[in-house]
């Protein structure tokens, strides 16, 4: 999610049930970027960076979710300015 997105408390509450879970998960918040702004990366040098790391992170997790292979996915709360 995004800093300013309207939903960003629903996306921390679901990250913190997750960890009380013990379900490997990852949240990164973006700051400074709206609601939607994946759609803005052929306009925005930032956003277009910030879609190639969310692709990368999608690739790895299926990469390993096809190998079974979560454990070295770790919970973390990652932000990014």
């Amino acid at each position: 999610p995004c800093a300013r997105d309207p939903f960003i408390d629903d996306n921390i509450e679901f990250a913190r049930r997750l960890r009380s879970l013990n379900v490997p998960h990852q949240m990164t918040i973006v700051d400074e970027l709206p609601h939607g702004y994946l759609d803005f990366g052929i306009v925005a040098r930032d956003v277009g960076e910030n879609n190639a790391r969310v692709i990368h992170m999608l690739q790895n997790i299926v990469r390993k979710s096809h190998s079974n292979d979560i454990a070295d996915l770790t919970s973390a709360l990652t932000i990014t300015s």
